[in-house]
């Protein structure tokens, strides 16, 4: 189970880098401009839970209240549809605890990195706040989608293009190209 695991996503013992939200000022685009925005930030933590076809992507941030309790604000980033080429995970459903983004909008390439090592096969996902955040009916749906299109077989034809004619009722010598 995911809530059991020894990691800052889940645990609330406090750790080293447990810190209140710091404020924090960068530049954002706000619609059509950009300007200089001011925002308290706790520290954050990227994951990765793979369904099917579907990654969702996941950041938590774990900060300290006023009183010095842990508190962990989770959110979704985005989703994204994927290929069976894509499919990272060994499993139906692959949660990664970190990855990293190597993607490029300017090349339109997607280049996901994952250490195999910090995955955890068919998460058990009660009790920890993935269900809050991405619908259990969504969940099932990508699981059932991916896992009906494993019986899908690939037709791969090897005919020629002269083959393909002639099993089409075309004859090579009689064709309508043939005829003066």
């Amino acid at each position: 189970m995911l809530k059991s695991l020894d990691t800052p996503l889940f645990n609330y013992n406090r750790i080293e880098t447990d810190r209140p939200k710091k404020e924090d000022r960068y530049f954002e685009c706000n619609g059509r401009r950009h300007q200089w925005v001011t925002k308290h930030i706790g520290v954050i933590y990227k994951c990765m839970l793979e369904v099917g076809l579907k990654w969702y992507f996941l950041e938590a941030e774990r900060f300290l209240d006023d009183s010095t309790n842990v508190c962990i604000d989770w959110r979704l980033v985005k989703t994204m549809e994927i290929s069976k080429s894509q499919h990272l995970g060994e499993t139906p459903m692959t949660f990664f605890k970190a990855y990293n983004d190597y993607s490029s909008i300017r090349r339109g390439t997607l280049d996901i990195r994952v250490d195999e090592k910090d995955s955890v096969s068919n998460p058990i996902l009660s009790g920890t706040p993935i269900p809050s955040i991405i619908s259990p009916q969504d969940l099932y749906n990508d699981l059932s989608s991916y896992i009906s299109s494993l019986n899908d077989k690939e037709f791969v034809d090897n005919r020629t293009d002269i083959q393909k004619a002639e099993s089409a009722g075309f004859d090579r010598k009689t064709s309508f190209r043939n005829v003066k």
